[in-house]
C-alpha cells in the first residue's frame, strides 16, 4: 500500500534520492554517528514507499533508491569541519521523525530541509566570540587553573573563536585553523607572562583552544568502530588524530620561534580553586557553551545540567575508582540522564550528552600528551600517552552503550538500520 504522504505531485525516485543525500549530509554536519544517519535516511525513504541504500563515512555520503524503480546513485563529498549547532540538529531530527510518521511528503520535506540548512546562528557573532572566551576560562578552572589562568584562557578563547568564525565560510580549512589557533594561542599565552603575574601557560592555552580540540571526533569514531561501522570509524579516528597533530605542530612552531628570542616560561604552581567554586564556574561555562553550540533557549537547563552532571560524576568516581574507570561510569550516568531527557516532547538526548561528553572527552588527555612531549607540562605529566586518548574514548563508548540497555532509546532500530543511538538519537 502506498503511504498517504508519498513523493507528492511530480515527485520521482531521482528527486527523492537527491533529497535523501542532502538529508544525510545535513545529519552528518549535525554530528550524528554514521549508522544513525543511515538509519534515519532509510526510515524516511520507507515512509514514502521506497527502498534506499545509504552509505556514509566522515568524508563521503552516497544514496540510491533501489525500489520500486532503481534510480541513479547520488553521492557528495562531505566537509571535515562540522560546526556544533544543537538547535539545527534538533530540527533535523524532528524532520526525520515527521517524515517517518507519514505526515510529510517530499515537497514539504524539501522545503523544510532547505530552511533548516539556511538558518543562521540565533546569537550575534560578538556574543558567540565572548562565549568562546568565557567557556575557555571555565575549562581552565576545570583543569586546575586559577584566576590568572582563567583570564589568559579568556583571551586565547576569544582568538580561537575569531579564527573559527573567520574561516567558517570555507569548510576545507579545518586542519589549518587547528594549527593557526594553536600557534597564535601559544604565542599569546607566552606573551601574557610579561604583563600578568606568574600563571600556568599550559592550562590557559588548553582552556582557550578547547573547542578546537577534536575530542568529539575521536569519541564518535570509537563509537562507530564499536558499532561495526569500520570504514566510518577508522576515517574519523585518523582525522581526529591528524587534528591533534596539527595542534601539536602549531604549539611546536610557536615554541620554536619563541625560543629564538626569549626563554620558555617555566611551569608555575598555582593555587587550585575549591571544588565548589569550580562547580559554579562550570555552570557559567555551561551557559556560554549553550551559545557556542547554538542551543535552543528551552534546552539551556539540559545543556548546563549535562556539563555539571558529567563533571560532578567524574570527580566523585575518581575518589573511588581513580582515573582508569571514572570516564566509563560518568558516561553511563550521563547517557541515562540524556536518554531520560530525550523522552520529553521534541527534546534530544544529545542536548545533555554532548555538552557532558566535552567535560569527559579525551581532548584533555590528548592535549596533555602533546604538551608533555614538548616538555612544557607540569611535573608528572610525562607519562601522558596518546594511546590513553583511545582508551578513554572506548570507556565513553562503553558507558553510553550500557546506558542504552538501561534506558532504551525512544526510537528503536532494527538490524538493517543498526545504530546505537545513545549519543545522539532523539
Amino acid at each position: 500500500m502506498k503511504p498517504e504522504h508519498g513523493l507528492g505531485t511530480g515527485g520521482d525516485e531521482e528527486a527523492a534520492s537527491r533529497f535523501l543525500l542532502d538529508l544525510a549530509r545535513a545529519l552528518h554536519l549535525a554530528y550524528q554517528p554514521s549508522l544513525l544517519v543511515e538509519a534515519r535516511v532509510r526510515r524516511a525513504a520507507r515512509a514514502w514507499g521506497l527502498t534506499s541504500e545509504v552509505f556514509t563515512v566522515q568524508s563521503l555520503a552516497m544514496t540510491q533508491v533501489v525500489a520500486p524503480r532503481r534510480a541513479p546513485a547520488e553521492f557528495a563529498r562531505l566537509p571535515f569541519n562540522p560546526h556544533w549547532n544543537l538547535g539545527r540538529a534538533a530540527r533535523l531530527l524532528q524532520l526525520t521523525d515527521d517524515i517517518a510518521a507519514g505526515g510529510v511528503g517530499l515537497p514539504e520535506a524539501r522545503s523544510r530541509l532547505d530552511r533548516i540548512v539556511a538558518e543562521r546562528s540565533p546569537f550575534p557573532k560578538w556574543l558567540v566570540l565572548l562565549a568562546y572566551g568565557v567557556y575557555g576560562a571555565a575549562v581552565a578552572a576545570r583543569v586546575g587553573g586559577a584566576w590568572w589562568e582563567m583570564f589568559a584562557a579568556l583571551l586565547v578563547g576569544g582568538i580561537a573563536g575569531v579564527i573559527h568564525f573567520g574561516t567558517l565560510r570555507s569548510q576545507r580549512v579545518d586542519l589549518q585553523k587547528s594549527f593557526l589557533a594553536a600557534f597564535l594561542g601559544t604565542l599569546v599565552a607566552f606573551g601574557l607572562r610579561f604583563v600578568l603575574p606568574p600563571f600556568d601557560v599550559v592550562q590557559a592555552l588548553f582552556g582557550g583552544a578547547v573547542l578546537l580540540v577534536p575530542a568529539m571526533v575521536v569519541t564518535l569514531g570509537s563509537l562507530e568502530l564499536a558499532s561495526e561501522s569500520v570504514e566510518a570509524g577508522m576515517t574519523r579516528l585518523v582525522y581526529g588524530l591528524l587534528r591533534f597533530l596539527m595542534i601539536g605542530v602549531g604549539i611546536v612552531v610557536a615554541t620554536t620561534l619563541w625560543r629564538l628570542l626569549w626563554p620558555i616560561p617555566e611551569y608555575t604552581d598555582v593555587h587550585v580553586l575549591s571544588p565548589w567554586v569550580t562547580f559554579l564556574l562550570l555552570a557559567v561555562g555551561g551557559v556560554a557553551l549553550a551559545v557556542c553550540m547554538a542551543g535552543r533557549r528551552r534546552d539551556l537547563v539540559g545543556i548546563v545540567g549535562g556539563v555539571l552532571l558529567a563533571y560532578g560524576t567524574q570527580a566523585g568516581m575518581k575518589a573511588v575508582l581513580g582515573e582508569q574507570g571514572s570516564p566509563m561510569v560518568a558516561a553511563f550516568v550521563l547517557g541515562v540522564a540524556g536518554l531520560l531527557y530525550g523522552r520529553g516532547g521534541q527534546r534530544m538526548p544529545m542536548t545533555v550528552i554532548m555538552p557532558g561528553l566535552l567535560q569527559l572527552a579525551p581532548g584533555f588527555m590528548g592535549t596533555q600528551a602533546i604538551i608533555a612531549l614538548l616538555g612544557l607540562g607540569r611535573p608528572g605529566s610525562e607519562d601522558a600517552r596518546l594511546f590513553d586518548v583511545l582508551m578513554v574514548a572506548l570507556q565513553l563508548v562503553l558507558g553510553l552503550v550500557f546506558a542504552t540497555l538501561v534506558v532504551p532509546p525512544r526510537i528503536t532500530v532494527d538490524r538493517d538500520d543498526t545504530a546505537p543511538s545513545g549519543s545522539g538519537s532523539a
